[in-house]
């Protein structure tokens, strides 16, 4: 047999999903696999863990585990889609999911590339803001969720008694985004004006088209008049970490001149 046949006929022997039938030996590695990935599941999603119960998050991720076998060399990379998976398992209890993302892009944020803080003194140097380019945290990651789950998560991560689940309606699109300051992961839920303005600037969009798709969509409160609140806020929780000026921008600008 050459060595190519057996490496496939060991990996084929720990997808099986029913226990190998052969020696001793053949079943504990089965069996190690699968306690392998579900330690790397648990240690990832451990509020969600916590939210679930020991049995039901087995359950679930044992489950995850038989459909989704581990791709990756290294078990950090490991069931980064398991909270898509809890979507479709809970489609009636979505804070589970978001739970899930929660934990798991909290994670992928530490491990993100670091970024300078802005000073924000930086921004009176700034004559033509129709040219501006927000420079955003490249550890930057954003959802639209329908529950209140990242107070669920720090409760969970405080061991204190969770509050009542709340559920968003369509229109109010509340947004939650994870970033990096320094070594630290952090998270903020945004109201649906300020995340529908973070997620325009994280297309790329110039600081003033974005903040003219807000006024456009917003055309009897005209949100725009808080802009400079949530910038300020940006800067000092490092959101925003720099800025450049886009010249084709600032050519086409009638106050490109000033």
């Amino acid at each position: 047999m050459s060595l190519f046949v057996a490496q496939r006929s060991f990996l084929d022997m720990l997808l099986e999903t029913a226990p190998p039938g052969a020696e001793e030996g053949r079943r504990v590695y089965h069996r190690a696999y699968r306690a392998r990935l579900l330690g790397a599941l648990s240690e990832t999603y451990e509020r969600v863990w916590t939210w679930l119960g020991d049995d039901a998050f087995h359950a679930e991720a044992r489950a995850y585990i038989e459909q989704h076998p581990s791709t990756n060399w290294t078990l950090d990379a490991y069931g980064l889609d398991f909270p898509a998976f809890l979507d479709v398992r809970f489609p009636h209890d979505p804070e589970i999911a978001e739970l899930a993302w929660l934990d798991a892009e909290l994670r992928q944020a530490f491990a993100a590339p670091d970024a300078e803080t802005l000073d924000p003194a930086a921004l009176a140097t700034i004559t033509n803001w129709e040219a501006v380019r927000l420079r955003l945290n490249p550890a930057l990651r954003h959802r639209a969720v329908r529950t209140n789950a990242a107070a669920l998560w720090r409760a969970l991560s405080r061991g204190d008694t969770p509050p009542d689940i709340v559920y968003f309606t369509d229109q109010e699109l509340t947004g939650l985004c994870v970033w990096k300051l320094a070594l630290e992961p952090r998270f903020r839920t945004l109201d649906a004006d300020e995340y529908h303005l973070v997620r325009a600037l994280n297309t790329g969009l110039p600081f003033a088209a974005a903040c003219e798709t807000l006024a456009r969509d917003h055309p009897d409160t005209d949100p725009t008049h808080r802009v400079g609140e949530w910038l300020g806020g940006w800067i000092a929780e490092g959101l925003v970490t720099g800025f450049d000026l886009d010249l084709t921008e600032a050519a086409a600008s009638p106050l490109s001149d000033a």
